[in-house]
């Protein structure tokens, strides 16, 4: 706070100083008590004003802040911090255009204005002007290159434009210059996670909660985390920690339904909502569709109908909200009302498509890539045929594939309760080893590793896999991941004697139940939200199978979802002598695996606790009219699959 020199009558030093002292050594009673004293004797003194101004803000009286702020800009209305403080007073109050103009006064008045380019920034960012600020903020920062607050604003703007590695570098920034800086920390751990870099992220959530322990935000994000990364009992005590230190966060509630939701603690449930119900009347649509969905997975269906009814969806949190919608649709499909039930699929997809999540991805890339491994494939089986040189030393998995919601889930859940196979359910092994090659291969390149670059990537692979299980302890290891089908040629040319499990259903109701369900996005599933793309990808992925298997010879067993649900004990036992393994009796009971297991990644996590069901097959004659015209286009795939 800086004084000014004026013609007319002052207050003495002695008691200007006392003030100066006052006000920044946080008494602020004090302050205001001396300051309102100095503008009642020396009402044209405007540094009184203006310290008073600043006082009344730190306490909270934005109101009468505001107030004491113009009269001083109109004692003085060449003094640009006076302009700047009015701005940022006004931008509390939500007045953005006032606030704006306000700072950019200051900075007319004042062009090298550090703090005043900082203030505009942050009024730009609430006007939604995410580039104007972004501007701002690197203007603050150029006059004053120290400014911590400036590069973590910066970083808060930039993650909001989808910038998200300049994001962290000016989050990086930030600590660099203000280490204890514990917001800059819970950012970059926001930040870290959109870039996928989690274990990262949980440390920078870990380091705001030690530089500010009752950091009840970092708490409920460093739970969310720690379930990503399948550490579910940290995760669920993290998340009551965020609750305990703030028992009216009603997001950390919201979030602890999930976990329990996702680990089918369905029961759990009902009593955290009851418990929030009597800290928080926050974001009550939230709630209530927990509540339905609750009820759903109880097929408490009237009940679970009659709370979505309730649910105002714009009221809900954006990321919620395709959920809801898929809810409210197999609620609509569960009446029979398939009409209605496309409708509300039609807009949970419309939903994702309009989300910043899906604008971040690229599917359109991620697709054409796949297109183009079709028609290398075909080329080289035209131009040559394939001699596999490589002599594997190392581990030869069996990979479970299928089109996503082909029953790979059932699968998985089945095998795993046989006491000689090891399943590991989507996890990172083959994109770890295919990140090790440090290039995006073609076909060709693949087909042409040798045997030293095929040893050292399956190095890759076998480091992540013991992360995961004791390697050996088994007999059978299975990768289940469903779109491993597309890396059908570098599986094979890196595990040349590794065998496949083929989880097929038809065709339609595969691609039916792709659209109807809410993924977890990446650049793979934001292909899954309108039905000809679907069908586009599905018939790549066939086609991607087929001339694999063509070219390569693989060894693939074919299991269909309705011969399961049919017959389960001769399609199991001829699937376990496909793995050189005998039927164990246990395999009746794998509803009981589902229920021990922490977490099932996919979103049928719901439905394998379940006896095995027949309403999954033939669904989409349900919705014909709308899947006629895809006919003729999947015809080969329903053919050679026997439907």
């Amino acid at each position: 706070m800086k004084k000014i020199d004026v013609n007319f009558k002052k207050p003495p030093q002695e008691q200007l100083n006392s003030l100066l002292e006052h006000y920044q050594a946080g008494r602020y009673i004090d302050a205001e008590k001396l300051s309102l004293s100095i503008t009642q004797e020396f009402p044209e003194y405007q540094f009184g004003w203006k310290v008073l101004a600043a006082v009344l803000k730190q306490m909270g009286k934005i109101n009468e802040s505001v107030i004491v702020s113009q009269k001083s800009v109109q004692l003085d209305p060449q003094d640009a911090e006076a302009h700047s403080n009015l701005g940022v007073i006004l931008k509390e109050l939500g007045r953005l255009d006032e606030a704006e103009a306000s700072c950019r006064k200051a900075i007319t008045l004042k062009p090298h204005y550090a703090e005043a380019h900082y203030n505009l920034g942050n009024t730009l960012k609430e006007l939604g002007k995410l580039d104007e600020a972004e501007a701002s903020y690197i203007k603050a920062i150029t006059l004053k290159p120290h400014y911590a607050e400036a590069h973590y604003n910066l970083g808060n703007t930039l993650k909001e434009l989808g910038k998200l590695d300049e994001a962290e570098a000016s989050y990086i920034k930030a600590i660099t210059l203000k280490p204890h800086y514990a917001e800059a920390y819970y950012n970059l751990g926001n930040t870290l996670k959109e870039l996928g870099k989690l274990d990262e992220a949980e440390a920078s959530y870990i380091k705001a909660i030690t530089l500010k322990p009752h950091y009840a935000e970092a708490y409920n994000n460093l739970g969310n985390i720690l379930k990503e990364l399948d550490r579910l009992n940290e995760a669920e005590a993290s998340l009551r920690q965020a609750i305990a230190l703030k028992p009216h966060y009603a997001e950390a509630y919201l979030n602890l339904c999930e976990l329990l939701e996702k680990t089918n603690k369905i029961d759990e449930i009902s009593i955290v909502i009851r418990n929030a119900s009597r800290k928080t009347l926050e974001k009550k649509a939230d709630f209530l569709y927990y509540e339905a969905l609750t009820e759903f997975q109880k097929e408490n269906y009237k009940t679970a109908y009659e709370l979505v009814k309730k649910i105002n969806i714009n009221e809900l949190l954006e990321k919620r909200q395709p959920a809801a919608m898929k809810l409210q649709g197999d609620l609509y499909h569960y009446k029979k009302d398939y009409s209605a039930a496309f409708e509300t699929y039609k807009s949970q997809n419309k939903l994702v498509k309009d989300s910043l999540e899906y604008k971040r991805l690229d599917p359109e890339k991620y697709f054409i890539q796949q297109r183009e491994a079709v028609v290398q494939i075909k080329q080289l089986q035209e131009d040559s045929l394939y001699k596999s040189v490589i002599k594997p030393r190392w581990i030869q998995p069996t990979f479970l594939i299928g089109f996503p919601r082909s029953g790979t889930t059932l699968l998985d859940t089945i095998l795993r309760t046989h006491s000689n196979i090891d399943v590991l359910e989507e996890l990172p092994m083959l994109s770890k080893m295919k990140a090790s090659l440090g290039y995006f291969p073609t076909i060709s390149m693949i087909e042409n590793m040798d045997n030293t670059e095929v040893e050292m990537a399956s190095g890759f692979y076998l480091e992540e896999l013991k992360k995961h299980i004791e390697v050996g302890k088994n007999q059978i290891i299975i990768d289940k991941l469903p779109l491993n089908i597309l890396e059908l040629p570098l599986i094979n040319q890196i595990f040349p004697e590794a065998s496949f499990i083929l989880a097929l259903r038809h065709p339609l109701d595969c691609i039916m139940s792709c659209w109807m369900q809410n993924f977890k996005l990446n650049h793979a599933m934001a292909n899954m939200v309108e039905l000809k793309r679907i069908v586009d990808f599905y018939d790549t992925a066939m086609s991607i199978l087929k001339f694999s298997k063509e070219r390569y010879s693989l060894d693939i067993h074919r299991i269909r979802y309705e011969d399961l649900v049919l017959d389960f004990e001769e399609n199991v036992t001829n699937l376990l002598t496909f793995l050189g393994l005998e039927w164990e009796e246990e395999l009746r009971n794998y509803q009981k695996t589902a229920l021990t297991r922490e977490k099932i990644n996919t979103p049928s996590h719901s439905q394998v606790i379940k006896p095995i069901y027949k309403t999954a097959s033939y669904r989409w004659k349900n919705y014909e009219k709308y899947l006629n015209p895809f006919k003729r286009q999947l015809e080969p795939w329903l053919r050679d699959y026997g439907y």
